[in-house]
């Protein structure tokens, strides 16, 4: 306990200190891709439903972090500044969020605002366009709130008994990646097959888990950035060669038609598997007209690096973590 604080005041104090700043000197340029996914007033109480929830409070804290220290500018800056060595501020940063959930914009839009930050909105397609959670949130609302006592797995080889922690977690683990490797209507029945051999109603909402179009809309008028995050998000290097091109191409068409404007940065889902890309999909989203595409592993953007295969890294809630974070991250070391 005594080493965990003292290491945590070390991080605070370097932090806070000229030494960050000085070190970014003596290494190449680079910038940082943030991700989120929701922000809540309180996100412990969807935790059993969405579990990717972070507190308003400490959005706030990050953004003022940001505008203080760090640079914020727009995706599309970084992947310039990534295919033809465009020139960048300082420490900058990019701020994106995945999926479409509707705190967004009623949570993190207005924090957004105050600091004057850019954002990215990858949007899933099917979600937003139904009102429906995505399918990942449906299975860990099954597993986390079933009295079924077992589940059996897709393949029949395994049975998870479910009144213990771990296995209940492996199971909802396996039916992810089950799940990842399916579309759309494959996919929405074997999450149904889920949810009844779970003896679970699809999760309801007394008002709506994801955006509607009207506030897709709104984020681009008042100057945000969006984006494609597939049409059901499947992990897209896991789905044929066909499933990845409509999957790609599809969320770009559907997205340019509802906001009227061209569609040009694209987010990789990663629910569940390895890889989440491949040479393939790289060449679809560069078929499909994208300019840039983001992933999952974490790292920095560098010149030269390929704009359709960015890194991001995700945002701890602690600020001062998160500051450290960012600040290793633009030296080069993974966190």
């Amino acid at each position: 306990m005594l080493r965990s604080k003292s290491k945590r005041w070390f991080k605070k104090a370097l932090v806070r200190s000229p030494i960050f700043s000085a070190a970014h000197r003596f290494f190449p340029p680079a910038a940082v891709i943030l991700s989120y996914h929701s922000i809540l007033e309180e996100p412990e109480l969807t935790d059993h439903i969405l579990g990717i929830s972070q507190p308003r409070a400490a959005f706030d804290a990050h953004m003022e972090a940001l505008a203080r220290h760090f640079s914020p500018v727009k995706v599309e800056d970084i992947g310039q500044f990534a295919g033809s060595g465009r020139q960048l501020p300082p420490r900058a940063v990019a701020v994106t969020f995945d999926d479409g959930f509707a705190d967004n914009y009623e949570v993190a839009l207005p924090v957004l605002s105050k600091y004057g930050i850019p954002a990215t909105f990858y949007i899933m397609v099917d979600s937003v366009e139904n009102g429906t959670l995505p399918w990942y949130c449906r299975v860990r609302f099954a597993f986390n709130t079933t009295r079924v006592p077992r589940w059996c797995s897709p393949d029949g080889k395994r049975t998870y008994d479910l009144t213990v922690l771990e296995e209940r977690n492996a199971a909802r683990a396996a039916a992810w990646d089950r799940g990842a490797a399916l579309t759309r209507t494959a996919q929405q029945a074997f999450v149904g097959g889920v949810e009844k051999a779970l003896e679970i109603e699809p999760v309801k909402a007394k008002r709506g888990f994801m955006m509607d179009w009207e506030q897709v809309r709104s984020l681009k008028k008042v100057g945000h950035t969006i984006g494609g995050h597939t049409l059901s998000h499947p992990n897209v290097a896991q789905v044929s060669q066909s499933e990845a091109q409509s999957e790609i191409m599809g969320c770009k068409k559907r997205l340019e038609e509802e906001v009227g404007a061209p569609v040009e940065h694209f987010s990789y889902p990663h629910p569940a598997l390895n890889p989440h890309w491949s040479k393939q999909t790289l060449e679809i989203t560069r078929e499909a007209g994208f300019k840039s595409a983001a992933l999952t592993t974490a790292g920095p953007v560098r010149a030269g690096d390929d704009p359709l295969a960015m890194k991001r890294i995700y945002a701890a809630n602690d600020v001062d973590q998160f500051t450290w974070n960012l600040h290793c991250t633009f030296l080069g070391r993974a966190v």
